[in-house]
């Protein structure tokens, strides 16, 4: 492996896949996504592979020690979120067991997680003609999740389909396709999905509408398989609703002022404020940390900005979650300041 392929691999296990903020939320995600990764896709596809096996390996080292680690390494292969694992970790997943078939496809919904910041899902595709996989280099679908009392959670759909609410949830995407069998036509395609905002609503009686299966060749060639596959979502445990931590500032007259500081399963969620506008993002890109009573660090990989009253507001997620036990943090924004926020 040369230095320019292993440079590129480093890239694409790290880059971030967020939705656009400059556009509208449903254009074109799947395809933007895919497409946007050029050249580089087919080394992209390798990985995803690469990672199918380490963490099967993983699994077979921990095979008689911790059976909450089996579970949630194997509902959910690694997005390298450790606010995630973390979670998984903890037996932090629902159990859900969907099943439809349409266009010689069966799709079913596996286990899910869900709290305010992060939703995850995990679809086994199977078709009956496993030659649909030969010489793929990507998969996605089209697909709303309509909770039980008709609002439309997420719509992730190419532009050229008519929202059916108001797509306001989702802040950015990732996606990982694995467990590939073109032998018996078999793929696993797990999704990853966040709320800057921290305000995902908990399902109840939901749907998940799948509308197409795209099956991607290369860069130019998309085999688009149109259908209608609706999966029940299974109501999350109460045990797994209500684990919520709360945070607040130790000094009100900090420089970053905080309004919110709740840890989730998943994720913490914090929305501050600052004097000032910074018209520029890069000023709060890889300036934010929060570091826990131990000196761990966890870094935001997203945010939000909004400006008032001549503030700048910024909502984001840490990997730190309500698993984790510091009755103290320090939030820090390079170059703007610090603030400790104490457990309520």
């Amino acid at each position: 492996m040369n230095n320019n392929f292993e440079n590129e691999l480093i890239q694409m296990m790290n880059e971030e896949r967020e939705i656009p903020s400059n556009v509208r939320q449903s254009v074109d995600q799947a395809y933007d996504l895919i497409r946007s990764k050029g050249k580089k896709k087919k080394v992209h596809f390798v990985w995803k592979r690469i990672a199918a096996i380490a963490c099967a390996l993983i699994v077979t080292g921990f095979v008689l020690t911790n059976e909450h680690v089996i579970a949630g390494i194997n509902g959910f292969f690694n997005f390298g979120d450790q606010g995630v694992e973390q979670a998984l970790n903890n037996g932090f997943s629902q159990a859900n067991d969907s099943v439809a078939t349409d266009k010689d496809i069966q799709i079913t919904l596996g286990n899910y997680f869900l709290d305010a910041n992060k939703l995850g899902m995990s679809f086994q595709l199977e078709f009956e003609d496993p030659t649909v996989l030969k010489n793929m280099e990507d998969m996605s679908i089209d697909y709303r999740i309509k909770n039980g009392d008709g609002e439309y959670i997420v719509e992730f759909i190419p532009d050229t389909k008519p929202l059916k609410g108001e797509n306001k949830y989702i802040s950015g995407l990732d996606y990982q396709l694995s467990n590939v069998d073109e032998s018996t036509g078999k793929a696993q395609l797990d999704v990853l999905m966040e709320s800057h905002q921290g305000n995902l609503p908990t399902l109840e009686d939901a749907v998940v509408e799948v509308e197409s299966v795209n099956v991607f060749y290369d860069i130019d060639k998309l085999e688009k398989i149109d259908g209608d596959w609706k999966l029940s979502v299974t109501n999350p445990d109460k045990q797994n609703v209500d684990s919520l931590v709360q945070y607040v500032m130790q000094d009100a007259s900090s420089t970053i002022q905080v309004s919110e500081a709740n840890a989730n399963p998943t994720s913490l969620h914090i929305t501050f404020s600052v004097e000032g506008i910074y018209d520029d993002e890069s000023a709060f890109v890889d300036q934010m940390k929060v570091i826990d009573e131990d000196g761990n660090e966890y870094f935001s990989n997203g945010f939000s900005r909004e400006v008032s009253n001549n503030k700048t507001i910024i909502s984001t997620n840490f990997p730190y979650t309500s698993y984790s036990t510091s009755e103290k943090l320090t939030l820090i924004i390079d170059g703007v300041g610090e603030v400790e926020l104490v457990k309520e």
